[in-house]
Parts: C-alpha cells; structure tokens; sequence
C-alpha cells in the first residue's frame, strides 16, 4: 500500500490519526479475521526513523536478553545489517562482510551472545554463513566466501537460507537457494 498524501492535509498527531484510522477502515472489509478478538495492533511509531531503512528489508532477529533488534536489508551501497533498540531507536548498522542477508538469527546463552546471518550474495562474501558480535564483529564464517558449492563438499553452500544454533552449539543450515543443494544441515 502506497499513500500519497498533498502537501496541503493536516498530519498532525490527529490528522494523522484521522487518516491512519481512514486507510484500516477501507481495508476492513476483506479481514479473514472479521469477528474474532484482534491478538496484536500495529505500532505505527516503530521504528522512530523509518527511512533508516534504505533498500529491501529482509530478515529480522531479536536479542530479547540485550533489548536489540537486529534487521537485514539488501541493495546497493546500503548498510546491510541496522540494528535498533526495542523502543524503535536506531542505534547503528554494519556493512562489512555482508552481501546479501537472507535470514538472521541471535543466540544469547549464559556466558555469550551472538548473531548467526546467512549470506546467499554471489559475489566475494556470499555463500556462507557468518557468527558476528552484537556489535557486527565477524567471529566465524561457515563456508567459503564467493563460492558456490554442492553437497558433494558438505561445508560448502550454494546460497544458505536460514540458520538456526542451539545452546548446546548445535547448529542446523537450510542450504540451496541456489539450486545446488537443497539440504538441511546439522552441525555438532
């Protein structure tokens, strides 16, 4: 849904709350959920600043221990992972070793946290799957970076989906965006 909004109406906090209640009340009409009780409610002041968001948001991950909100966006000269507080407050983004985020994942245990992205660019960093700090630190890399690989060489990806680490530091890898390899994998 695109809104263009002329110059001349008011958005104050009311206008605006006019308007945003106008929109939900067109789109009524064809909820599935019509008559059943509303679980959840839009925040519509999250994030603060929404035009940190400058290329397609992809994945997102909470570290609910930390209070941080991890999102990845793809695109050309983007920083491709933003990082805000549960309030909605961005507080900063990294762009190093990432080229193209598909899915994200945060790991708190007792002694550490980190963040788990998996990477399905095509170019020098893709093809992996990356463990960073909270604070963007690349740690490890699962794979290696720019090349695609098959299941004839297990720890070599073709474009890893999702990744998913357990306590324990188990850690299980949907591979084969690409095609190439179409597994799950299960690290011990």
């Amino acid at each position: 849904l695109i809104l263009l909004i002329p110059p001349s109406w008011d958005l104050t906090a009311k206008g605006y709350l006019f308007l945003y209640f106008q929109v939900l009340k067109a789109f009524d009409y064809s909820s599935p959920w019509k008559g059943q009780q509303q679980m959840y409610k839009l925040d519509i002041g999250w994030p603060k600043i929404p035009e940190y968001f400058t290329g397609q948001t992809f994945c997102v991950a909470v570290d609910s221990l930390h209070r941080l909100v991890y999102v990845g966006q793809r695109g050309d000269n983007v920083p491709k992972v933003l990082v805000f507080s549960e309030e909605g407050y961005f507080l900063y983004s990294w762009n190093n070793t990432v080229e193209m985020p598909h899915g994200i994942f945060v790991l708190n245990t007792a002694t550490d946290s980190s963040v788990w992205i998996t990477d399905v660019g095509t170019g020098k960093y893709g093809h992996t799957v990356k463990q960073y700090s909270p604070s963007g630190k690349l740690m490890q890399v699962l794979g290696t970076p720019g090349n695609a690989g098959s299941s004839l060489i297990p720890l070599q990806f073709d474009q890893p989906a999702e990744v998913f680490v357990e306590e324990s530091g188990d850690i299980y890898i949907v591979d084969g965006d690409g095609g190439m390899n179409n597994r799950l994998l299960k690290l011990s």
